[in-house]
């Protein structure tokens, strides 16, 4: 096989694996999985995602993966009053678009117990007094929830990092609606004990 004939076999392999504008992991302002639960509104350009009816069957995802080491942060929107569960927030193993529309038919305060392919953290109670949290997996495979979740900011461990996953939100109980805002810069985990106080 001459250069020539090698580059272009190259050039071929590379557009087959090149990731389309959907699936990119990108940063900047994420938006949300047209796949999602039949009582889950998307407004806001795909960034809101809001259960306009009942407590449940409002699962939604990120449309796009989450970078290991990078936050995500989103805020709650709106909530009513008074359930005695909560959202889930955490990640999936299985792209949205691959996810059948009967999964999400589901009226669980967690997920993961009917999911498999997914880890989520249940809010017991409204955390945030400015009402914007930040979640990131680390390349341990830690997942943090920011602020004043735990004490450590850990909500869950063991994820596979060497599994590309998606956001996923429960939008359960007394959280009505969330607003994805923002995936930022990936920081030194050196640093993470001086933003939980430990050492």
């Amino acid at each position: 096989m001459d250069v020539f004939r090698l580059f272009n076999v190259l050039f071929l392999c590379f557009v087959a694996l090149k990731p389309t504008a959907a699936e990119v992991i990108h940063k900047g302002r994420p938006t949300f999985s047209d796949n999602h639960g039949p009582k889950l509104e998307l407004l806001e350009e795909n960034t809101e995602g809001q259960r306009y009816e009942g407590g449940c069957w409002a699962v939604g995802f990120g449309a796009q993966r989450l970078p290991v080491g990078q936050w995500l942060e989103f805020n709650i929107t709106e909530r009513v009053c008074c359930w005695l569960a909560n959202m889930n927030v955490g990640i999936s193993y299985v792209a949205p678009d691959d996810i059948p529309m009967q999964d999400l038919v589901l009226c669980d305060p967690n997920v993961s117990e009917v999911l498999n392919y997914t880890e989520v953290f249940v809010f017991k109670r409204f955390y945030s007094e400015d009402n914007v949290y930040r979640f990131r997996v680390d390349h341990h495979g830690n997942a943090y929830l920011t602020p004043n979740v735990t004490e450590d900011g850990i909500v869950f461990t063991g994820v596979d990092v060497k599994k590309p996953f998606w956001p996923i939100f429960n939008i359960y109980g007394d959280t009505k609606a969330i607003q994805l805002l923002n995936v930022t810069e990936e920081e030194d985990e050196n640093d993470l004990s001086s933003l939980y106080g430990t050492e």
